[in-house]
């Protein structure tokens, strides 16, 4: 099955400089930030006071925390099953629907728990680096370091062991939609 990488609506915060120092713009950390995908699914994160939003599109990570996923649009039926979404916080990398490795926390959201509109919420734990599950990476307890450096190639940084890190959805149980992007929407986390 062959995914293509895409990430809808999402753009980049600059930062302010003052003094020489990047400065984010002022947010409530209970703010919430959405993003959409081009099939008109939206996906809104908001956090506790560890995590602040800066209402671009990314979650600017400043501590480990739980956040509130909140979905609407998804269609959860992907090849008619009706299997719902998995919502999980890590990197996406080529396997990430088939590898459960990669997250630090995962939720699957069943079709039968979605509002009519398509809507769910759910809470997910994020945190800067976690131990990834051996049993599906093949590495016997690697760390993901989701302290990605956006000035670094995505090769330099997975030398590292740093990955661009989202709250990020897909259709459940590695079924396919057609398209295969239907229920796929991430948000960036930025620490």
């Amino acid at each position: 099955m062959a995914r293509t990488m895409r990430t809808f609506g999402v753009t980049l915060a600059a930062g302010v400089a003052a003094i020489g120092l990047a400065v984010l713009p002022a947010v409530s950390a209970s703010a919430a930030t959405a993003v959409t995908n081009e099939f008109g699914a939206s996906l809104s994160v908001s956090g506790p006071a560890s995590v602040v939003t800066d209402g671009s599109g990314a979650v600017n990570g400043v501590g480990s925390g739980t956040v509130t996923v909140t979905g609407d649009g998804f269609d959860g039926n992907a090849q008619g099953r009706g299997f719902g979404v998995y919502v999980v916080y890590g990197p996406k990398e080529a396997d990430y629907f088939t590898n459960s490795g990669w997250f630090g926390s995962a939720q699957w959201v069943s079709k039968s728990a979605f509002s009519a509109s398509g809507g769910f919420t759910t809470t997910l734990n994020v945190a800067k680096s976690y131990t990834a599950d051996p049993h599906h990476t093949g590495d016997a307890a690697a760390t993901v370091n989701c302290d990605y450096d956006a000035t670094k190639t995505k090769a330099a940084n997975t030398a590292l062991g740093q990955y661009q890190c989202f709250v990020q959805t897909f259709s459940a149980h590695g079924v396919a939609n057609d398209p295969a992007e239907l229920d796929e929407v991430q948000v960036p986390v930025n620490w």
